[in-house]
């Protein structure tokens, strides 16, 4: 009986072994590999890999090792470019290696020779060149530029409103600045696909830039019924919190975020900002180089840093963050407006007349960059040049209406006694957002001096209105309170010997920056 059983158990494992596939030495490491991934063991799943001879390598086997070397945070990316261009060889349609190779700053034109270039490659895919164009602009920090590509490819191509297309023209619009049009191309993106994370995180964010709360809980009331949550979730609801004030339930969620995906980008930068609320600077610094590793075209990572090192006093590495934001984003004019607020609050004659040329500057690149126009606007009426200011702040809500731009208008007309003028702009400003504290004020104080007889009650009255504010006229970009007023302190000496102030070299190396 024992003999019987032996015999029928071994027939049986001998027909489970023959109908079983083979793995050869190439398939069994690529399968240990990504065991050794899957717990988060990524020197030894790269280990098993190089193993292998360079020639028996797959295409898969390539792809698995570049992305281990790219996502374990080696600063040499060699090996990780040589593998994605290995694969480019005989698949060069793996679009994802193509985003790789331009995300690790290998030049466009290389990457689309080796893909045009190929026998392989079908025919009739002009738009792949595009493609290929908008992913090198947006990775070398031309966001608005690679906008524009991607939204050529949807005018002109079978693509129109492709899901992934119009996640990428939200994004690069998001990395610009353009919060507002971000938004609506987001939008559209989770529409079509209400999984698509990559549009829903970015989302999120602009929400909360946008002051639009009833948009991001109601993103949130989405996801209650959900049993498993990926890092996607985890961000969502922690932005949410963000929004709403709730600081330690926001880094709490961001951790779980990280913990699913130590490489997303939006919940380390998400962090940094809580860091940075709680004046936790040192740990925000962490938080803000970790997202420098994995995405440095953000412009995002420089701001952070720079008020990180603002707010501990360390000017000479805060003056490197302001210095490689003009140099890195040189077609952003993000960097610009932000360098300007630090030279309109330096305590140094210079730095405070360069602030109307950086501006220019930003102007130049977008001419309808709202926090650019509100700034230039400021400084125009401190120099005494009113009518410049209304002209441009006039120019700009014609075509991008925005009630803090009504009420910065309502602002100097009630200053030059235009009355009338200045109501209808606050007016504008609250039929857009009805509890803007600021345009509230502004109608209180036209009509105390319109029954005031005293003039210097109506100078008393209109000053109270345009400064009891103190916020920023465009809540983007710009300098929190604490920076502001270190840097517009004299400078006094620290421990490390550095001031408050940014030094007179600084500015020259800058100045050159503008002027080449």
């Amino acid at each position: 009986m024992r003999k019987s059983m032996i015999r029928y158990k071994n027939a049986h494992l001998a027909g489970i072994e023959n109908a079983c596939e083979q793995f050869g030495e190439i398939e069994t490491r690529y399968r240990l590999a990504t065991c050794y991934r899957d717990l988060g063991e990524h020197s030894q799943a790269v280990a098993t890999l190089q193993g292998l001879p360079a020639k028996s390598r797959t295409p898969k086997v390539n792809m698995l090792q570049a992305k281990l070397v790219q996502q374990g945070g080696s600063s040499n990316t060699t090996e990780a470019i040589l593998a994605y261009k290995d694969v480019l060889r005989e698949c060069p349609l793996a679009m994802e290696a193509i985003e790789a190779l331009l995300e690790l700053g290998v030049n466009g034109i290389e990457v689309n020779s080796l893909v045009v270039n190929a026998s392989n490659v079908p025919k009739n895919i002009e738009w792949l060149s595009n493609w290929i164009k908008a992913h090198a602009q947006m990775y070398s920090r031309n966001h608005l530029e690679a906008s524009k590509t991607f939204q050529s490819i949807n005018d002109n191509t079978k693509f129109h409103q492709n899901e992934h297309l119009v996640t990428l023209i939200g994004k690069s619009l998001y990395y610009y600045g353009n919060s507002t049009q971000a938004q609506l191309y987001l939008e559209m993106a989770a529409m079509i696909n209400p999984h698509n994370w990559d549009a829903i995180m970015p989302l999120s964010v602009v929400y909360e830039y946008n002051q639009k709360l009833q948009g991001l809980d109601k993103l949130t009331a989405q996801m209650t019924n959900i049993h498993e949550f990926t890092s996607g979730h985890w961000f969502v609801m922690a932005q949410s919190f963000y929004a709403h004030g709730m600081l330690e339930k926001a880094s709490s969620f961001a951790y779980k975020s990280l913990t699913l995906n130590p490489r997303n980008v939006e919940a380390q930068l998400l962090r940094g900002k809580i860091c940075l609320r709680t004046k936790r600077h040192k740990d925000g610094i962490h938080f803000f180089r970790a997202a420098q590793c994995i995405a440095n075209y953000r412009f995002e990572v420089y701001k952070g840093l720079f008020y990180c090192y603002m707010g501990m006093k360390r000017c000479k590495e805060a003056q490197t963050m302001c210095a490689l934001a003009v140099r890195y984003f040189r077609n952003l004019p993000r960097s610009y407006v932000m360098f300007a607020r630090t030279l309109i609050h330096s305590s140094h004659p210079h730095p405070k007349k360069s602030a109307k040329k950086v501006i220019g500057k930003a102007l130049e690149i977008d001419e309808y960059y709202a926090p650019a126009v509100a700034l230039m606007a400021e400084l125009c009426q401190a120099e005494g040049e009113t009518q410049e200011a209304i002209a441009l702040l006039k120019k700009q809500v014609i075509n991008y209406p925005h009630y803090r731009l009504f009420t910065m208008l309502g602002d100097i007309l009630a200053g030059e006694k235009d009355l009338n003028g200045a109501l209808e702009y606050y007016t504008t400003a609250l039929s857009m957002e009805p509890t803007y504290q600021r345009a509230l004020e502004g109608v209180n104080a036209l009509g105390k001096v319109s029954w005031s007889n005293n003039k210097n009650e109506q100078d008393t009255s209109m000053t109270s209105s345009t400064n009891q504010d103190e916020e920023w006229p465009i809540e983007c970009d710009e300098p929190s309170i604490e920076v502001v007023e270190l840097l517009s302190s004299p400078a006094v000496a620290h421990d490390d010997g550095e001031s408050d102030t940014f030094s007179d070299p600084f500015w020259q190396d800058v100045d050159a920056e503008l002027t080449n």
